[in-house]
């Protein structure tokens, strides 16, 4: 396993945490249970010297200056095994002891001492010559505001050490076992994590842009891998999209170049078979001209495009007045329809509508939009221009008072009685070089490129275009614009 693969620094961090875990547990285990082994000791040390005390100072007491091991048994029935007692005088010198003691006497301190004199009971922990570790109290008993006896009473850690010392034992050997098991799992469950992972790689290794169409099976289980294979999915779709668009296109751009030159060319070697006149010479060259108009127009076309894909091209914003550059655009256009005797009008506007745009731009928009419904639509018919304000969205500010200065757009209606578009034709009339009619598209110079600029343009100052159409009935080409300030401009 490679160390600076995701498998292993899943793995690795799988096993530092749980070792952490592991040996923060352990540690509280450990010394929890120390603890408590300690207290019950010293609970345990504590009662019985008030009771040695109680029975060594009552009157009534059985104990005698014999033994005291001999005197619990006898009085209380008790037989301190394991313990040793050691009676003081006020005085500090030793008085009675078990028998256990023999020669030996319990230590004291002199910090024990001081307490005892001011009635405080002191534990302390000493060592024996055995190096086994004794815990002690000092208790002193207290008659008529006087220090009169000290009760020591010690008892062996041994045990206490022993069961501690196994349980750490037990701990240092299971907490690496432990970590060892898990590394092993961890190994086994970050392959079985990351298997999907390796199918989506080897799969993504397949792809290329020929064979664009495949797929990666989805889970079943919807987790973080299915979604990453949804997504991973979807790009794949917008990259086929994407490559089918590039191909089209190219195929489209070749044509409409293409057939420009095929009729330059055949006018060309028709004019070289013979001698002609100078009236049949200038009506080839005026041919020629317009094809060569023609495609000047395509690659200029496509180069704005172009442009506009990369995001070479900045818009000029400014404050425009909307209702003004159209009533210039429709004058213009009105020359155009007069000559298929068509009918241009517009709606009467209240006031004018002002955006914040670039104004070369939307005058292109619209100069593309009524020429293209001049195009399409047949002679004796009509072509009508409505431009409205509305709200679509009124937004709040804190006061509860409707904003009137954000949600308004406005709203450019270009209806025609042409040709009409077909459902299945509307989804792609924006797209490049498309065009319902393609022989009448020709014959009036069209590229089929002004409804994609259109849709760039409209897109560009973060509005909408659609098209609502019926075959035999004309076409309405419908442009939404935000009339609030836009912070940010989108190039496509």
């Amino acid at each position: 396993m490679h160390f600076r693969s995701l498998r292993f620094k899943l793995t690795l961090w799988y096993v530092l945490i749980l070792g952490i875990l592991l040996i923060s547990f352990s540690s509280f285990l450990y010394f929890t249970l120390s603890k408590s082994l300690h207290q019950d000791v010293d609970n345990r040390l504590r009662s019985l010297a008030e009771l040695v005390a109680s029975e060594s100072s009552s009157p009534l007491s059985k104990f005698s200056f014999g033994n005291i091991d001999q005197a619990l048994e006898a009085s209380m029935n008790l037989k301190p095994i394991g313990k040793f007692i050691q009676v003081l005088d006020g005085s500090g010198n030793v008085g009675r002891k078990s028998e256990n003691l023999k020669n030996v006497q319990l230590p004291i301190s002199l910090n024990a001492l001081k307490n005892a004199s001011k009635g405080l009971t002191t534990f302390e922990t000493h060592f024996s010559v055995e190096n086994t570790p004794l815990r002690m109290i000092i208790f002193p008993v207290v008659e008529n505001n006087h220090v009169t006896k000290i009760v020591q009473i010690a008892s062996s850690l041994e045990e206490v050490e022993h069961a501690l010392n196994k349980l750490f034992l037990i701990l240092i050997i299971t907490v690496p076992l432990a970590l060892m098991v898990a590394i092993l799992g961890g190994q086994f469950l970050a392959h079985q994590a990351l298997k999907p992972v390796d199918h989506i790689t080897q799969t993504a290794r397949m792809i290329t842009s020929q064979n664009l169409n495949q797929r990666i099976t989805p889970t079943k289980i919807k987790d973080e891998i299915s979604r990453l294979i949804e997504t991973f999915n979807e790009m794949i779709s917008r990259l086929d999209q994407s490559f089918r668009q590039i191909k089209q296109f190219s195929s489209d751009a070749s044509h409409e170049l293409k057939t420009p030159l095929t009729i330059l060319k055949g006018e060309v070697e028709v004019m070289l078979r013979k001698e002609r006149t100078s009236q049949e010479y200038q009506q080839t060259l005026k041919s020629n001209l317009e094809e060569i108009n023609r495609m000047s127009q395509i690659v200029d076309d496509l180069l704005l495009l172009s442009r506009a894909d990369t995001g070479e091209i900045r818009l000029n914003q400014g404050k425009v007045n909307l209702t003004e550059i159209l009533n210039e655009v429709v004058a213009q256009m009105e020359i155009l329809a007069a000559f298929k005797k068509l009918r241009l009008s517009t709606s009467n506007h209240q006031q004018d509508i002002h955006l914040f745009g670039d104004a070369l731009r939307l005058r292109e928009l619209l100069i593309n939009l009524i020429e293209n419904g001049i195009k399409y639509t047949e002679e004796g018919g009509s072509i009508h221009i409505a431009l409205t304000q509305e709200n679509e969205f009124p937004m709040k500010n804190h006061s509860d008072r409707v904003d009137e200065s954000k949600g308004k757009f406005a709203k450019l209606v270009i209806s025609d009685t042409g040709i009409g578009i077909s459902k299945e034709d509307q989804e792609k009339i924006f797209n490049r070089f498309f065009r319902v009619d393609k022989a009448r598209s020709r014959e009036e110079g069209g590229s089929g490129l002004g409804l994609s600029i259109c849709k760039w343009i409209v897109e560009a100052h973060q509005g909408e275009i659609k098209v609502e159409s019926e075959l035999g009935k004309g076409s309405s080409f419908i442009v939404k614009l935000p009339l609030a300030p836009l912070l940010s401009v989108k190039h496509l």
